[in-house]
């Protein structure tokens, strides 16, 4: 279901006003957004393996918090003007038409990764307590959201195509969290009670980290294809007509 996604945000986009420049920009925007979201994809394996009581639900939500934190502020400094142009213009290639679409596109796209890791953290929760159905239930008010905002943006807004795509799948992902949030809410009570389960281990922030690293690690190294894949792409140069 989630694989819908990107094929429909393209579907939309290619039947607004210049689409060639609109989906270039979306296709950049979405592959930033995919290599910041890496770090915290794998928050999903790490909570259903850790989260057995109160004192590892508390740790691991506030290491979540804090890494959601610092890839949100990562990808607001690479959307700093100089910055981000340089990396557009100089190093990619794109034109600066593309480039100017590509950063509007990416800022409305800046809730995405933190997002991603609050639903992937109540993700593992239900899966850990044999929920797995859950997770389907909230790619369905994702997949939901997303087609609702992009009709009602493709009908009633002067938004470019690649803003409108961006601002569809930030909403998408925003509701399918806050419905991961609702769903766990018995699971996350029943932890609350349970102070110290037997054969829970509480970590300190240093072992975290250790834990945690190669999982991300893991991802972002997946995920790098993406940016890799503009890159070399944008070194084409195809005209602009």
């Amino acid at each position: 279901m989630m694989g819908v996604d990107g094929p429909f945000i393209a579907a939309v986009i290619a039947r607004l006003a210049d689409a060639k420049f609109n989906l270039a920009a979306f296709g950049v925007a979405f592959s930033l957004g995919m290599f910041f979201e890496s770090p915290i994809i794998m928050m999903l394996s790490a909570a259903n393996v850790l989260v057995k009581d109160r004192r590892t639900y508390l740790k691991l939500r506030r290491f979540n918090n804090i890494l959601n934190l610092l890839i949100t502020l990562a990808m607001l400094l690479v959307l700093f003007p100089p910055l981000f142009y340089w990396l557009t213009e100089r190093l990619i290639g794109m034109p600066l038409e593309v480039a100017q679409l590509t950063r509007r596109a990416t800022i409305l796209l800046l809730p995405w990764p933190a997002a991603i890791g609050y639903r992937r953290f109540y993700q593992g929760i239900l899966i850990g307590n044999h929920m797995p159905r859950r997770v389907a239930y909230g790619t369905v008010v994702r997949l939901g959201s997303m087609t609702a905002t992009a009709l009602l943006l493709y009908l009633f807004s002067s938004l470019p195509g690649a803003c409108v795509g961006t601002v569809a799948l930030s909403a998408g992902v925003v509701m399918e969290a806050l419905a991961s949030r609702v769903m766990a809410g018995p699971l996350v009570s029943r932890l609350l009670a349970v102070h110290v389960a037997e054969g829970a281990k509480l970590l300190n922030n240093r072992e975290l980290a250790a834990f945690y690293f190669p999982l991300a690690m893991t991802s972002v190294l997946g995920l790098a294809v993406y940016p890799l894949m503009t890159f070399f792409m944008g070194k084409g140069r195809l005209p602009i007509e």
